[in-house]
Parts: structure tokens; C-alpha cells; sequence
């Protein structure tokens, strides 16, 4: 075999195995809807955190649309690595637009993006951080009862912090990891706090957190994450990228 072979045979050798790993890298759209649950024992059934602090090693968190901790893999293609959905997109309007239209939830937080496919040792967790406002309240959110004063049917929506990390894995399933607080602002916030007289009705800070640990899924089916107060939809998506 002549060296111009030899070459040639080398070349095509090293296209079919980037052909080969290219085509091995899944991509995956995943779509999420953070909901609050505005009945008023959703806060009284557990015992929650004064504080919590989410851990993020730089090198395995990314922020959506934000560069890459690192440099990217080779066998990723940049326009489908950790970019955000555009709203028509979006699988899960309908879902989010209930949500909306109920007095008893509120919506905290819908976006999606896209993905490959990483294993577990690699796997980078997304990262949000996001101010929630408070709502106004409603006058009618009260009901009658004989003999005592009224009496609220659901929680008025309160400002907040919201932050979470959730990190998709696949391996020979797909398996997700989320952690969500969300940091409500104390009603006293604007009061100066150490000048008040300390009672045991005084108001505690208290942060609501849904961990959830490896949740295995399946694709293209709607997956349900929730503690009293903080519920989380999740749907994740193969996409194919066009040839």
C-alpha cells in the first residue's frame, strides 16, 4: 500500500469515528414548571430549615445560555448544549397556563433548555436564581365561619428568593437530581428587627426545600416532584438534530 493509500485510508478512518461519536451524543429538551402550594397547613406540615446553602463547584454548574465551565467536550455541539428553548418550544404551556388559573397554586419559575446526554461523573447540575414578587391580595380569599371570624381559604402569594440546582443524568435510564429552596421574605423585613422585643411570636426565617436524590424517568412522559409546598413538573425529550 503506497503512502497516498495509507493516508487516505487514515482520513477516512478518523471521519467515520467522529461520524460515529457525533452520532452517539443524544440530546435531550427538558422542560420544567416550580409551582407553590398556597394552602395555608402546606407551611405548618414540616419542620423546615432556618437556612440553607445550595453547594456549586464551579467546575459542575452551568447557568443556561451561559459559556461552558471548561472547555467543551468535542463530541458537543455548542447550539445544542445547555441553550434555552424558545417559547414555542415549550410542551408544557398548557400545564403551566392551569397552574396559573388556580387559586390554590402559583407558578414560581417555567423555562426549559437543551442538553446532551452526560453520564453520571460528568454531568453538569443547572443552575437559576430568581427573585419571586409578592401578589396582591384578594379580597374575596376568605370564608364564613359560624361563630368565629373569617377565615383565609388560601395563602396570599408572599416575595421571595427562589435558587435550585437540577441536574439530568443519563446512563441506562435517565435519571434526574434536583434541589429547590425557595427563601420567602420575613413580613418584618422592613422593621428594624433588633429593636424589636423578642417574644416567641416573633417571626423566624424559614426556607422550603424539595431535595430529590437520582429519580429515574422516562422520556416524553410527565414527571411529578413535590413536597407540601414547593411542586415541580418535569418532562424531558430526545431531540434529533437535523442532518
Amino acid at each position: 500500500m503506497n503512502n497516498l493509500s495509507k493516508a487516505t485510508l487514515i482520513l477516512l478512518l478518523s471521519l467515520f469515528c467522529a461520524s460515529v461519536t457525533a452520532q452517539e451524543t443524544r440530546y435531550y429538551d427538558v422542560e420544567i414548571i416550580l409551582f407553590e402550594n398556597l394552602d395555608p397547613q402546606a407551611p405548618l406540615s414540616e419542620n423546615w430549615p432556618a437556612s440553607v446553602e445550595l453547594e456549586l463547584p464551579p467546575e459542575k454548574v452551568i447557568k443556561i445560555g451561559q459559556p461552558y465551565p471548561g472547555p467543551i467536550p468535542k463530541e458537543f455541539n455548542p447550539k445544542y448544549t445547555f441553550k434555552p428553548l424558545r417559547a414555542n418550544e415549550y410542551r408544557l404551556n398548557e400545564q403551566a397556563a392551569k397552574i396559573e388559573e388556580s387559586e390554590s397554586r402559583r407558578v414560581l419559575l417555567h423555562t426549559g433548555w437543551r442538553q446532551p446526554g452526560m453520564p453520571k461523573d460528568t454531568a453538569l447540575s443547572v443552575y437559576f436564581n430568581r427573585q419571586i414578587p409578592a401578589a396582591i391580595p384578594v379580597a374575596e380569599n376568605t370564608i364564613e365561619v359560624e361563630g368565629e371570624a373569617s377565615k383565609p381559604v388560601w395563602r396570599t402569594p408572599e416575595a421571595g428568593n427562589l435558587e435550585g440546582l437540577i441536574k439530568v443524568i443519563l446512563a441506562r435510564y435517565l435519571h434526574v437530581s434536583a434541589d429547590i429552596v425557595f427563601r420567602p421574605q420575613l413580613a418584618t423585613a422592613e422593621k428594624d428587627i433588633y429593636a424589636m422585643e423578642k417574644t416567641e411570636d416573633t417571626i423566624q426565617p424559614v426556607v422550603y426545600r424539595l431535595k430529590q436524590t437520582r429519580r429515574r424517568m422516562r422520556s416524553r412522559e410527565l414527571h411529578y416532584l413535590d413536597n407540601p409546598l414547593i411542586g415541580m413538573l418535569i418532562m424531558i425529550t430526545p431531540f434529533e438534530p437535523k442532518q
